[in-house]
Parts: structure tokens; sequence; C-alpha cells
């Protein structure tokens, strides 16, 4: 057991049953009855009798008849078996992958949300110096109120530039650690995997998967937090706008159902271009990988002209692929600027109506437009957030192919043959014959 401790392996002895042992898994330490052990490498069960063979430290292997392993075998099998293959069988690449980078600057993303906590204060009492200057101020001629509330909104706006600033800088040093760390892992992932993976897979594949991790961060430390925290200040806005005026508010609201429509009708076919826009851009970087690395060939056999052809035909069938999906994405930004235009329309006609029946006044039907400003904004980033996590979706399984795959066991790396508390374990393969 200590022995496979340090050769990065889990190990386990177990009581097993002999008239079940064809079902263990192989390979296995056995021990016979004198304490010496013998690896278990294969079971023929093509012969009325079974043929076992076996391998004993210092001798080559042999194959031995299932009576006469029954006899010299005391019941015990040693199984074991690489951390790194059992945690890789057990979870699969996702998000979590994440959390320990971005748990350990949760300080500074926790002062980032605080700004931007305070950025929605900041956007909720504008409207309300509007409607002050509005309803009061001209009404009444105040022009000491006026240049109150105006020096109260200079500094208001120097407060938010200010504040704005700072948060997009934290935001950058930050995800630049964030950046490296990740970086530093996934590379260090990749040199642990076997050399089948690199042999079953073009260079340029590999590259274009790994390229996909800054897409994932980005979305995770930027777009997404700060979105969260707007959708949530958004119900703070529409509680005060119900306050202002119930009628107005139900024609936000009513806004809400055909955005999220508009969303459902076009992400399959998004999805659909974003996977097809990867496929095609991860081919022409895998050409181009190639096609570098091997100069020396493509020169010797003179096949420039073909390779010229090759290459036009895939970078227009890229461009093609980019094309379409940039056209599915500008319906869909159309489509969601549409109703957005509408709504406001829908907003300023009822509301001069509420006015002229003296039911609102100028400046309540002011702040309420720019109260549903916030609210749509959020709105909108969701509606281009949901296309972004279509490519998020993408990227997260093309780089689960690089993540997913599991690392060569740490003694394989050294396989000279060491001895540990008196008995002797080779770090490789056992090679089974036919």
């Amino acid at each position: 057991m200590l022995a496979a401790r340090k050769l990065g392996l889990m190990a386990r002895c177990v009581k097993q049953d002999r008239a079940r042992l064809d079902r263990a898994p192989l390979p296995a330490i056995a021990a016979d009855m004198t304490g010496q052990f013998l690896v278990i490498g294969k079971i023929d069960k093509s012969q009325p009798v079974w043929r076992i063979l076996v391998q004993r430290p210092g001798r080559p292997p042999e194959v031995m008849l299932h009576p006469d392993f029954e006899q010299c075998w005391n019941g015990q099998l040693i199984f074991m078996t690489s951390k790194a293959s059992f945690s890789g069988e057990m979870s699969k690449f996702d998000f979590t992958w994440f959390i320990p980078a971005v748990v350990k600057y949760r300080k500074t993303l926790g002062e980032v949300l605080l700004i931007s906590l305070v950025l929605q204060l900041i956007a909720l009492c504008t409207p309300l110096f509007f409607q002050v200057v509005m309803d009061k101020v001209l009404v009444n001629h105040a022009m000491k109120t006026l240049n109150v509330i105006a020096v109260g909104l200079v500094a208001a706006t120097l407060f938010e530039a200010v504040l704005g600033g700072i948060r997009t800088a934290l935001f950058a040093h930050t995800s630049s650690k964030i950046d490296v760390e990740l970086g530093s892992r996934l590379f260090g992932h990749l040199l642990s995997l076997p050399i089948s993976y690199f042999q079953a897979r073009r260079a340029g594949d590999s590259v274009a998967r790994i390229r996909e991790l800054e897409n994932i961060r980005s979305f995770l430390t930027s777009n997404a937090m700060t979105l969260l925290l707007d959708i949530v200040f958004s119900f703070v806005f529409l509680g005060v706008m119900l306050w202002y005026s119930v009628k107005l508010s139900l024609v936000v609201l009513a806004s809400i159902p055909l955005y999220l429509t508009l969303s459902f009708v076009f992400t399959p076919v998004l999805r659909r271009r974003l996977d097809d826009k990867f496929n095609k851009g991860a081919e022409n970087q895998a050409f181009l990988v190639e096609t570098l690395t091997g100069m020396d060939t493509v020169k010797a056999m003179a096949v420039e002209p073909r390779w010229q052809q090759k290459w036009d035909q895939q970078l227009a069938a890229y461009v093609s692929a980019s094309l379409s999906t940039t056209n599915i994405g500008l319906m869909a930004s159309g489509g969601v600027s549409l109703i957005s235009k509408l709504v406001t329309a829908a907003i300023m006609w009822l509301g001069a109506t509420l006015v002229i029946d003296n039911e609102l006044t100028v400046g309540e039907l002011i702040a309420f437009n720019m109260l549903a400003g916030q609210v749509s904004s959020p709105i909108l980033r969701l509606a281009q957030l949901w296309n972004d996590f279509q490519q998020v979706g993408i990227s997260m399984s093309r780089l689960g192919d690089v993540l997913d795959t599991r690392p060569e066991i740490e003694g394989k790396k050294n396989t000279s043959t060491q001895a540990h508390g008196g008995h002797w374990l080779r770090s490789g393969f056992l090679s089974l014959p036919p």
C-alpha cells in the first residue's frame, strides 16, 4: 500500500470470491500462500480449463492453469488505480473547474460588486433629480433649488465616472490574474496528457480548443457577474416604477415575454451556426499550423498550387459560416431593438395620456421613462448574454475534449524498477500476448 501511495496510486486490498475471479478488474496483484506477490494480467476463458497469465517479480510472464492457481492463491487481491484516473472518471469538465480561481480573488470581485451597487444607486437618483426640476423648479421658478440640483447632478456624474473607471481597472487587473492561473493549470494538464492524445489530433485542433479558455473566463468574470447584479436591481427599479404608475409598468412587463420568445426562436439556430463556425475555424487553423510546420515537405513535393486552392476553399467556407452567424445575431439584435423602441413609443403615448388626464405629472413621466431604460437595458444585455452563453456552451464542449482526457499516471513517467517495503513493483504496463 505504501509503495502504491509513493507511485501516486490508490490501492485497496479485498477478499475476492474465488468463483467470481473472472469478473475482477485486471490487472491486479494477488498473494500466494507463502506471502509472495504476483500480478494477474489476463484470464483466458476460451478453454475448458481457464488459463491465467501471471508474472512474478524477477521472472518472465507465465501461464498457469486455474486449478493450479487456486491451490497457491490465498484469496486476496490488491486493486490499484491512479488518483488522476479515478477523479477523471468521477467528474467531467464543467464550470466548477473555474471556481477555485474565481474564489481566490473573491475579495476584489466583491469590491467590484460593491462599486456596481453604488453605481446602480446613482442611476436610481438621477431620474428623481429630473422629476424635481420639471415639477418644482420650472413651476415655481426656484433658481436656488435648480443650482443645488445642478451641483448634485454634476457631483453624481463625476462620482459615477470615477467609480466606473475604478471598476474597469479592478476588473482588468483581476481578469489578468485569473487568466494566468487558468492558463497555467490548462498547460500543466496538457503536458500531463499521454502521447496518444496528441497522435490522434492535429496540433491546430488542440490550439483552437485551448483558445476557448479566454471566452469562458470573460463570460464568467465580467458579463455574467455584473448582469446578475443589474437584473436584481431591475426589480428595485420596477418597484419604483409601480409606485409611479401601474399602467405604464404593465407596458414594460408585457415586453418581457416578447424578449423571451425572441431568444427561444433564435437560440437553436444560433447555436448550430456557432458550432459550424468553430469547426471550420479549427479546420483552417489546423491546416495552417500543419502547413507551416511541414513547409519543407510542401516545397519538396511542389504542391503549393494545390495547397493554395485548398486554403482558399476552406477560407471561403469559414467566411460563409461566419457571415451566416453574424446575420443570425443581427436579426436577433434587430428584433430586440424593435421591441425596445415599440415599448418606448407605448410609454410615451400612454404617459402623455395620463399627464393630460392629470394622473401623472410631466416630471414623473420623464423619470418613469428613464427608469424604464434602466429596466430594459439589463433585458437587452440578457438577450446578448444568452447569445454569448451559446458561444460559451460551444467553448465548454471544445475545451472539455482536453480537460476530460485523463492524464498519465504519475509513476508512469519513471519506468525504472523500484523497491518499496521489500516488494518489487514495476511502474509500467504488462504486455499481454493475444
